[in-house]
């Protein structure tokens, strides 16, 4: 059985050819479990900013494609047009021809990947992980807007048309690819009843496969227990996009402080100090995070990401939408407390009040509530990340995991040996 996964990163290969995307260390993950299954040859492709020959590694063959925009000319001239990048059929087609599979899986709908679907007659299941339209709906805090954005970014950002408001015309065009992607696509991997309901919406037809996500080998191997901190310590990990509900953060953080007389300490993992869409939200918002006791930690291997989880008495996650964060389920595999906005696929992660704690996503003082409540009571955090890791360990079980995904790849592959599709036939973008 030779089956080609496409992605957006490099997977296993993803430190040989410095190629790693935060958030999506499950996916090499996978493939470690993947390749342990005998009868079973994997190929990667990947997006690239460079072209560069396929190559082996641990018996895996990988495939770099190119973006559509490569060098310093093609970067100003993606910048001119605003077009997508993150594209090239010809490539992938490429990868295809040589790989020769019996079956294509893509990991996500968000990226020109999904082009594969009218490129091969072999079956086709999608990876659902974000998903860019309902995304879209709620790319802006409450309160701003593309001008906001655009009166609180740097000039030079303006400019060169780079930054948030350059990005979210960019999500406007993903969204159209991803829903043309969905309706040409038949088969998906799912693991939250938010992203199932999503694909019901656009299609009456389909096969639906929940498949939980094997999370990084660190998270597996350590357990939370109370640390003893003289100042509360709270720890979130999200990626620098408005719709993360950084200002949530900050909105929380200074009601605490100013209100209940209970500073924090705030720690942000995943991003710098420097980033453009720290001043931002400061003056969106009106208020400093040095004044409120935030500080960005940066981005950290697991290793260091683990001693920044263990060292805290609970994990927040702001988001305003998410399907199934990672950052969520590896606090929760920790046996961490987690307290998280009540939206996307956050419901089918947490059973509130048994092994996490949601609240409404955009009340920054019920945030700060069940903070202050939390920090009252350690033993019945205890009690709430118990059960967390309790669940996680079942959610994430990795022969579980493979064993699923591998039966589906036999399940495609005999349907169509039976039934051959042909290449999808309608245009994508």
């Amino acid at each position: 059985m030779r089956v080609l996964w496409l992605s957006f990163t490099a997977a296993g290969a993803g430190k040989l050819v410095n190629n790693t995307v935060a958030g999506c260390g499950w996916i090499s993950s996978l493939e470690e479990g993947i390749r342990q299954v005998p009868g079973i040859t994997l190929g990667v492709g990947f997006f690239h900013d460079r072209q560069q020959q396929p190559f082996d590694s641990d018996g895996v063959r990988y495939y770099p494609i190119q973006k559509k925009y490569g060098g310093l000319s093609g970067k100003i001239k993606q910048r001119i047009s605003n077009d997508l990048y993150d594209e090239n059929p010809a490539g992938i087609k490429a990868a295809i021809t040589d790989f020769k599979p019996d079956l294509v899986h893509i990991f996500g709908t968000e990226s020109g990947m999904v082009a594969a679907l009218k490129l091969t007659n072999v079956p086709v299941v999608i990876h659902l992980q974000g998903l860019v339209s309902p995304y879209l709906s709620v790319w802006f805090p409450k309160g701003m807007s593309q001008a906001t954005v655009v009166r609180y970014s740097p000039l030079r950002a303006v400019l060169f048309r780079r930054g948030y408001h350059a990005e979210y015309s960019l999500f406007k065009k993903r969204a159209k690819r991803e829903d043309d992607a969905i309706a040409l696509a038949t088969h998906f991997f799912g693991r939250t009843d938010w992203d199932k309901n999503y694909i019901s919406l656009l299609k009456n037809t389909f096969t639906y496969i929940h498949c939980e996500e094997v999370l990084r080998s660190f998270f597996y191997d350590y357990r939370w227990s109370p640390p003893v901190h003289a100042v509360f310590r709270l720890v979130t990990v999200i990626n620098p996009h408005l719709y993360k509900g950084l200002e949530m953060i900050l909105e929380a953080a200074a009601i605490l402080k100013r209100y209940a007389g209970f500073p924090v300490e705030w720690h942000v993992v995943g991003m710098n100090a420097d980033l453009e869409i720290i001043p931002i939200i400061e003056k969106a918002v009106g208020l400093q995070f040095n004044d409120c006791g935030v500080s960005f930690r940066g981005t950290k291997v697991a290793g260091a990401l683990v001693d920044e989880l263990l060292a805290s008495d609970l994990f927040v996650h702001p988001s305003h939408i998410d399907n199934s964060p990672n950052s969520v389920c590896e606090a929760m595999l920790l046996g961490m407390p987690v307290i998280a906005g009540n939206a996307g696929g956050l419901p089918s992660i947490i059973n509130d009040g048994t092994d996490g704690l949601l609240y409404n996503s955009y009340d920054a003082y019920e945030l700060a509530g069940i903070i202050k409540r939390a920090a009252a009571d350690s033993s019945a955090m205890q009690v709430l990340g118990n059960h967390a890791r309790e669940r996680s360990i079942a959610r994430h079980n990795i022969d579980r995991i493979v064993q699923t995904v591998t039966a589906t790849y036999r399940s495609m592959i005999t349907a169509n040996e039976a039934n051959p599709v042909s290449p999808a036939t309608q245009k994508l973008p």
